[in-house]
């Protein structure tokens, strides 16, 4: 078992987003007895503005120290930083001076010593090295050259690149970034994303209590769960509202992206985030989950966290065809487009019971958990061997 290290962690989302792997990890290696220091997202001055409701406190919060929000779990916001840092490298050397001399200090501060950098973010190879770190994680979890926004492709393959070469171990969570990226790595391993699936599960008890708000909504309900961003494709969903309005249309998670073709339709529903404890209650009244994810890049590179959460309940799923997708092919159902997405759900609404149990028992394998252990081990190994 992983205990007794400093790690500080170099995440691209903050500790209250939307919890992923990053957040799982890091709480329990905290729990481990390791002490963690989590780093919140870099935040450029545009975003800053444009985001000023949500990130008006950060303008002052790197200059406090890191936040204790459990035993050994530390969260620290970084300084506003320049923008642009993914289209040129040049601008990323000048905003990872000042985020070394911030991180310096709070290290410094809080004793750290030979700390494990672990990092989710493509663009901070200029860290390694800087930070006493006696051994180097770089955790892939998205194909990051294919991001829309201030974003150059060939900036953060390059800078991407870098990274992997100084990194002891790196990790990736799809089969592609596998290809794409195991012959520039010295330590390459897929560890896919997973669920916490008991939790998920309830879905499927009868004594999980539907809210009330989604016992108000007519099925057939056709559902999502997860971030709804640029990756996410609206259009998609405004055909398949359109073309059945007698059925409901429930879409669950922030809202990250322009949703006009779809926030007017009278059978289309937009809860918003939910509170995590009750979200299988909300699943419950799901009778078919949806993966409309757009096929680019992005999709490519994938594992969407998603598609184990609807494993977990036993809904019949219906996603578009990208890679990770079809590791399920005999569980979930494909589309080829968007007209067959539409057809598919159609035929999910008749699915026999017996695939409920299927998907059920798939599901045991792929819990946080047992992710979780599989990379502790490697990591284990590779520091053991390291210290010989």
């Amino acid at each position: 078992m992983l205990s007794g290290h400093d790690i500080i962690c170099i995440s691209i989302q903050d500790w209250d987003d939307l919890w992923t792997r990053k957040q799982r990890f890091m709480s329990q290696l905290a729990r481990q007895g390791n002490r963690v220091l989590y780093v919140e997202q870099q935040v450029h001055i545009l975003g800053y503005i444009k985001r000023l409701k949500s990130h008006w406190k950060r303008i002052k919060l790197f200059l406090d120290p890191p936040r204790k929000i459990d035993e050994n779990l530390y969260i620290y916001n970084l300084p506003i930083i320049l923008p642009f840092f993914q289209m040129f490298s040049w601008i990323n050397t000048i905003n990872y001076r000042l985020i070394n001399s911030a991180l310096k200090k709070q290290i410094r501060n809080m004793g750290f010593k030979n700390p494990i950098l672990w990092t989710y973010a493509p663009f901070s190879d200029r860290l390694v090295g800087k930070l006493g770190e006696k051994f180097v994680i770089y955790e892939c979890v998205d194909e990051f050259s294919a991001s829309k926004g201030l974003v150059k492709a060939e900036t953060i393959r390059s800078l991407e690149e870098k990274l992997i070469k100084k990194s002891d171990l790196v990790i990736v969570t799809a089969q592609n970034l596998l290809d794409t990226k195991r012959h520039i790595a010295r330590n390459i391993h897929l560890i896919s994303n997973g669920a916490e699936i008991e939790h998920f599960r309830m879905a499927s008890y009868d004594n999980t209590i539907i809210p009330e708000e989604m016992e108000k909504i007519k099925h057939p309900i056709i559902g999502f769960l997860g971030s709804i961003a640029y990756w996410i494709d609206i259009p998609l969903i405004q055909k398949i509202a359109l073309s059945h309005p007698e059925w409901s249309i429930v879409l669950i998670g922030p809202v990250r992206t322009d949703i006009s073709k779809i926030e007017s339709l009278k059978n289309v529903h937009l809860l918003g985030r939910k509170d995590y404890q009750k979200l299988p209650g909300y699943l419950k009244a799901f009778d078919i989950c949806i993966n409309p994810y757009i096929l680019d890049g992005v999709a490519e590179g994938c594992s969407p966290i998603k598609l184990y959460e609807y494993l977990a309940t036993g809904k019949p799923i219906v996603s578009v065809d990208m890679p990770e997708a079809s590791n399920f092919k005999d569980l979930i159902r494909i589309a080829r487009d968007n007209e067959d997405f539409i057809y598919q759900i159609e035929l999910s609404l008749k699915e026999d019971e017996n695939m409920t149990k299927l998907r059920l028992k798939e599901s045991e394998k792929h819990s946080w958990n047992e992710r979780f252990k599989t990379e502790e081990s490697i990591i284990q190994n590779l520091l053991e061997s390291k210290s010989k």
